[in-house]
This record gives C-alpha cells, sequence and structure tokens, in this order.
C-alpha cells in the first residue's frame, strides 16, 4: 500500500501544495469522540474500578453466605466517570458527593478541561463555600468609585464575577454557602441571571457541577429545597482501590498530573457541545418506554389517605397540612405496604425531575449509540437523577424487614427496586394503560365538528372505562391517574355538550 493511499484513508492529506495537512478524524461520529473522551478519563486520569451502570443480562457469583457479585452480559461503565460526562454534553447540573479527598473537585475539573477551558481560568474560576460567603463574593460588587460619585444606581457599575460567564461552573462545597447566598445562587441556577442595584447578569449556557462533603465535617448549612430540586442528577464519589496503589505511585515519581496532559482528540469546541445536545435531543424514545417510566413516576405522590376528595389524594396535600406520610400510612390504609410503591416515598417528583429523567436517558442512549431509549436505559440512569429528589419513608411497613432496611443506606438501590417492581406492575395494567391512551388520543384530534350523538357517545365510553376501573381493580396508585385522566375527558365532553346545547349547534 502506498504512503499516498494511507494519507487519505487516515488523517493525513495532501494539500494543493503537496504539504501534509493533519485533519480531524474522518467521518468520526460526535458520540465515538464521547466514548473516547469516557475511556481516556477512565484510563488514564481517574482511577475507578467501580463498574455500576450495566446492560445486559449478567452472571450472579454466589457463597454459602448468600453473597452475590453480578457480572454483566454486555458493556458496563462507572458512573462517577461517566454521569459527569453526560452532564456536560446535556448542560445541565450535578451535585457531587462523598467525603473529603475522594476526587470531586478534580473530576469536576477534567470535565471543564475537556469542555476547552484553559486550566488556569478554571482554578480561578472554582467558587468555594465557606460559612462568610456572602452575595457580593458569590455574583460581585459595585465599583467602589462609582458608590462615591454615582447620583443613582443606575450610574454604579457591577464588577460581576467572571465564574458567571463560564461554560462549566464549579462550586465546592456548596453545602458551606450560607442560606442568604444560597438564594442568590438560586436565582442564578434557576432563572440564568442574578440582580444586585437594579442590575443584571445573566448566565451562559453552562454545565454546573456542585459538590458537597457530609455534615459531620462542620460548617454546613441546611441546604433550601428549592436549590436541591435545581440539582439535576446526582455522582456518588467512590473510595479509592487499594490494589491500583501503584498507579497513584508512579504519578507522584514522575511528577505527571493527567490534567496536563488531555489529548487534543477529545477536547471539545462550544459548537459540538452544542451539537451533541442537539442529538441527545433528537433521540427517541418509543411510548411504550415512556409510559413504563410515567407509571413508576406517578404512583409515587398518589396517598388514599390524604383527602377524602378524589382530586386531592397526593402527598403535597399532607405536607402543605404539616403532616407526614407515616402519620397516614398505617393499618387504616388497606393497600398492600409491600406491592405499592407510594407506601415507601415521603414525597412525589416535580415536573421538573420528568424532564430531566427524559434528558439523561436520551444521553445515556446517545452515548452508548444506541437509536432509541430502552426501558433499561432509564433503569440505570434514574435513580441518579430521583438520588435527592426522593425521600423514603422510614417508617413504612415496606422497610420492616432486615432485607428491605439495607436500602435505606443506598438510594440507588432503592430507587432502582421501585423501578424494577413498577416494571413487573406495569404488565398487569398495560392493556387497560393503552385504552385510555386511546381514548385521549381521539380527544386529542379536536372537536370541530363532533355530533351531540357522538360527543355522547364517546363520553359513555369514558364512563365505562372508569367504571371498569373503579370495580375491577384495587384503587390505588396503579390506577388513579387512569382515572383522573379519564374525568378530565370526561369533563371535557361535558363542557362540549352543554356549548352545543347552549350555542344551538347541537343539531
Amino acid at each position: 500500500m502506498s504512503p499516498l493511499f494511507e494519507w487519505k484513508n487516515r488523517r493525513a492529506k495532501l494539500g494543493p501544495d503537496l504539504s501534509i495537512h493533519l485533519s480531524a478524524r474522518d467521518g468520526m461520529q460526535l458520540h465515538d469522540k464521547m466514548r473516547q473522551a469516557y475511556w481516556w478519563i477512565i484510563n488514564n486520569a481517574i482511577i475507578c474500578p467501580h463498574y455500576d451502570i450495566a446492560f445486559g443480562g449478567h452472571t450472579t457469583l454466589m457463597n454459602i453466605s448468600g453473597d452475590k457479585i453480578q457480572l454483566p452480559g454486555s458493556m458496563s461503565y462507572s458512573s462517577y466517570v461517566l454521569i459527569p460526562l453526560l452532564t456536560l454534553f446535556t448542560q445541565r447540573k450535578a451535585l457531587m458527593i462523598g467525603g473529603p479527598g475522594r476526587g470531586k473537585t478534580t473530576s469536576a475539573i477534567i470535565m471543564a478541561l475537556i469542555a476547552g477551558m484553559p486550566k488556569d481560568e478554571v482554578r480561578r474560576s472554582i467558587l468555594r463555600g465557606h460559612p462568610q460567603l456572602s452575595v457580593s463574593d458569590l455574583l460581585g460588587a459595585p465599583l467602589p468609585a462609582d458608590l462615591m460619585k454615582a447620583q443613582s444606581a443606575e450610574e454604579v457599575k457591577i464588577s460581576w464575577r467572571k465564574w458567571i460567564s463560564g461554560r462549566v461552573k464549579i462550586i465546592d462545597e456548596y453545602n458551606r454557602i450560607p442560606t442568604k447566598t444560597q438564594s442568590a445562587l438560586l436565582s442564578l441556577m434557576s432563572d440564568g441571571y442574578a440582580e444586585m442595584l437594579d442590575q443584571y447578569v445573566y448566565s451562559s449556557q453552562s454545565s454546573w457541577f456542585l459538590t458537597a462533603n457530609d455534615d459531620a465535617g462542620g460548617g454546613t448549612f441546611q441546604v433550601i429545597d428549592a436549590l436541591k430540586d435545581r440539582i439535576d442528577v446526582v455522582v456518588r464519589a467512590v473510595p479509592f482501590n487499594s490494589g491500583f496503589i501503584d498507579q497513584l505511585l508512579k504519578r507522584l515519581e514522575s511528577g505527571v498530573d493527567p490534567q496536563d496532559h488531555i489529548p487534543a482528540d477529545i477536547i471539545f469546541s462550544a459548537e459540538e457541545l452544542t451539537e451533541i445536545d442537539k442529538n441527545i435531543n433528537a433521540v427517541p424514545i418509543p411510548s411504550e418506554a415512556l409510559d413504563q417510566l410515567g407509571f413508576f413516576l406517578g404512583q409515587l405522590d398518589f396517598c388514599r389517605r390524604a383527602s377524602p376528595d378524589f382530586e386531592y389524594m397526593s402527598k403535597d396535600t399532607l405536607h402543605l397540612a404539616g403532616k407526614q406520610v407515616a402519620s397516614v400510612c398505617d393499618e387504616n390504609c388497606p393497600l398492600d405496604k409491600r406491592r405499592h410503591l407510594c407506601t415507601q416515598t415521603e414525597n412525589g417528583v416535580s415536573a421538573r425531575a420528568y424532564l430531566t429523567c427524559l434528558h439523561f436517558a436520551k444521553a445515556l442512549a446517545y452515548f452508548r449509540g444506541e437509536s432509541r431509549v430502552e426501558w433499561e436505559d432509564m433503569r440505570q440512569i434514574v435513580p441518579w437523577v430521583l438520588h435527592e429528589k426522593l425521600k423514603p419513608n422510614h417508617r413504612s411497613a415496606f422497610f420492616a424487614d432486615d432485607d428491605q432496611q439495607l436500602l435505606l443506606g443506598d438510594r440507588v438501590a432503592w430507587i432502582r427496586q421501585m423501578m424494577d417492581r413498577a416494571s413487573e406492575q406495569y404488565l398487569t395494567v398495560v392493556g387497560m394503560r393503552q385504552k385510555v391512551a386511546d381514548t385521549r388520543n381521539q380527544l386529542e384530534t379536536g372537536l370541530d365538528g363532533v355530533s351531540l350523538k357522538e360527543a355522547k357517545q364517546r363520553q359513555k365510553d369514558v364512563l365505562a372505562l372508569m367504571t371498569e376501573l373503579l370495580k375491577e381493580h384495587e384503587f390505588s396508585g396503579f390506577n388513579y391517574e387512569m382515572l383522573q385522566q379519564l374525568k378530565a375527558f370526561h369533563s371535557r365532553y361535558k363542557n362540549y355538550l352543554v356549548w352545543l346545547s347552549t350555542s344551538g349547534k347541537e343539531a
């Protein structure tokens, strides 16, 4: 094979003047570059043998005591490396939790370097939380000269902190930030801007990495719930495996820092990050996987004894009254506490959390090179999204057994257990859920031109479905949302029938 042929089929090309031009890899897909970045990090930068996001069937090893190790049947990944990467590519917000010295900040710095930020700029832009951090420390401060000369607030120029405009934002130990300053941070994270003296600074489109040690380290504050809700996904730091101590020794003796040797091939431009996010959003989610996720999440907020009124049987109703789920989730509720998921959680999740689950599921499928999202993608990533959003009901009868008590110490395992239970339960209701979906699709085609007779028949069909659900199925989180939808459909048809009769168009 001639050198010229090799140049044309690899990365080298001949220019018009016969000079050699080394270009980017021809035909290289962005998700291939993403995977290349992952493997470089896992093999060179972050020593992490914890492969806890696994796909395919598995082989189980077990000893005589019943201890299990599951070996994946297909490719597996480390959440500690993969989830920060997905956060970077989806321009979301990740909370990295774990004890001091676990490499949380280092991991966040690597993400910033991969996004093309210079190392010195990254280190200078890190916002470090501490109990005396003020709003001015967070956002910036007015120039002293302007304060002396200004006749109005508009004449005062604010020197905004440079980290606000960064493509990657790193906030170290955010749980050590005082509550008042947390509120300013919340405004920036949720609305994309902050205000000072009637002047505004706008945050650029970016990825956020926040770190937190446990509360035992001292100097920590209670993080406001609204700020927690703005965090999209959690990354749990893992302990160092002493079997790899030789790699630490090599780094010590060579004085080589992986942060200084990131290959150019895995550094992403702003345009590439934007294109990746666009491609991620284009990954389709089949209706069955979407409905399966909805069935799981929809059960969590249901509480049969929160209110006597059908519309308000939710845990939000309890919380507004200052009550906890455990105060009503007792023997007076007829539902089986071992079967129904509503008993396991103190709360449900917001619509924002729904969106985040879908976004990260798409990102994971795109990273793996899959053409669409499967339920297994959701099963692997959703527990990390809900890690800080779902609170377990510790007093639930479900956790009475020793085996279930273990789940309270590991939220990922607990949430994944609920997803597996929901997946089995879904098979028992999928037929009815399809009937409800067909009814909704029929209504969503519009009511223009629908006759009085047809509208009455549709209303009867909706009523028949509701009656079937109430008579043949236990009233629980399994069917509560379906009944809610059907009641809404019934009201829509009723309103239409009234409009027909009052407008004289019923003929």
